[in-house]
């Protein structure tokens, strides 16, 4: 009797050492893991920066020399630059320690395999960019950002964003 009692405490005390041991493990490699509060973040929707409370205003823009961009949809946008929160990513902490606060967004269909790449003359316009992002130090642009599109079937195109 006592050693079932024995081999009964020991089987649920391993069950919880090891249910613990899981969460620990589950949380480095997840969210902790991947350490997402520690980079800047960017919406990708005009309603999902409002909700977060970091939408600035639209801009205005203009597609030339198209060809082929059918159902093709953009809208550019500045937000706030901001980071997610330390335990979840609903939570929005705004970037304030920045020199460029302001992040250049568009909201666009994800559907196409469409590829949006700023110009390199145009990103020396910008404050701070890279490949696809622009980064500003104020809440607008001093002057004309071009983006090229580039689709698979043929798709391209240059929009005129100020």
């Amino acid at each position: 009797m006592k050693k079932s009692i024995i081999t009964f405490t020991a089987i649920i005390t391993f069950c919880t050492l090891l249910y613990y041991a899981f969460g620990i493990f589950s949380s480095s490699v997840g969210w902790y893991g991947y350490q997402k509060w520690k980079y800047r973040g960017g919406t990708n929707t005009i309603s999902e920066s409002k909700q977060r409370k970091v939408f600035v205003k639209e801009l205005n823009y203009k597609i030339v020399d198209s060809t082929n961009l059918k159902s093709f949809y953009f809208k550019p946008y500045i937000e706030k630059g901001f980071r997610y929160g330390y335990h979840s990513m609903e939570e929005t902490r705004i970037d304030t320690y920045t020199k460029y606060p302001y992040n250049l967004s568009y909201e666009r269909n994800k559907k196409d395999s469409i590829v949006l790449n700023i110009f390199s003359e145009d990103k020396k316009k910008l404050d701070s960019s890279d490949v696809v992002w622009g980064y500003l130090k104020q809440s607008y642009l001093k002057d004309t950002i071009r983006i090229k599109i580039e689709g698979m079937e043929n798709q391209k195109g240059i929009i005129k964003v100020w």
